[in-house]
């Protein structure tokens, strides 16, 4: 039997919303603070990458951001171009998730966990590969709030704006 792998599915605003406010939600329990709203367009294109799951394997909280990259330098290949082609998928997930009280959007620009929950239970009913990019959002979450400001964040990951 063939897998269809759904694209679709994975790119739709409520999905990649919970993965934001997942993001965001371990960004904040590490920093006390939200993330500046330039971050969550590159943790969630590496979050839902599949081709980049690889590279989480053996990691965990305390990896950090430049020990991951150090370790895998492909991950900078053609980033700011998977960047850019995901902006979209980006704003209407931010969008959805403001809509749906997932996800607050300051006057800074930051993003802060809304007044709804992410569905812990909705998460675990999900394919393996659907709850990877949840680890994975985790840990952007944290290793990007240990990283820094964005802008030194951004420059690790050999990003400028």
């Amino acid at each position: 039997m063939k897998v269809a792998h759904d694209l679709y599915a994975e790119t739709n605003p409520a999905f990649c919303a919970y993965l934001l406010a997942t993001f965001t939600s371990a960004y904040e329990e590490e920093k006390s603070v939200s993330p500046e709203m330039v971050l969550c367009y590159t943790a969630l294109p590496l979050a839902l990458s599949g081709d980049l799951e690889h590279t989480f394997n053996g990691t965990n909280k305390a990896t950090g951001l430049l020990e991951w990259l150090q370790r895998h330098p492909e991950i900078q290949i053609e980033l700011s171009i998977r960047i850019n082609s995901s902006m979209d998928i980006v704003t209407e997930a931010i969008q959805y998730g403001c809509f749906a009280q997932l996800l607050t959007l300051t006057e800074e620009g930051q993003l802060q966990t809304g007044t709804k929950a992410t569905n812990k239970a909705a998460i675990n009913r999900l394919s393996m590969e659907n709850q990877a990019a949840f680890k994975q959002a985790k840990l952007l979450g944290a290793w990007l709030a240990s990283a820094g400001t964005a802008r030194t964040t951004l420059n690790m990951m050999g990003l400028t704006v």
